[in-house]
């Protein structure tokens, strides 16, 4: 069974280091999957989250990608499967 943490709110800019410490604090308590369902407004940092976290670690699932979040991977070449 996997845990799952839930980002809330937004991922930009304004709450990237934010996001990032939540989610890695997550990761140690042994969350597997990220949730992105909640998450209102992204611009590119989304995807910097995401190569940050796999780089980190590969196994992490994510969830729920907003649309905005696919658009932008796809224009800066980023594979997010």
């Amino acid at each position: 069974m996997s845990q799952v943490f839930n980002i809330q709110s937004e991922l930009t800019r304004n709450t990237y280091n934010q996001v990032v410490k939540q989610v890695s604090s997550a990761i140690a308590a042994g969350a597997t999957t990220i949730d992105l369902t909640n998450v209102a407004r992204v611009d590119s940092c989304a995807v910097a989250l995401w190569v940050e976290i796999n780089r980190l670690n590969s196994t992490i699932k994510w969830v729920n990608l907003p649309t905005q979040m696919e658009t932008i991977a796809d224009l800066v070449g980023v594979d997010i499967p």
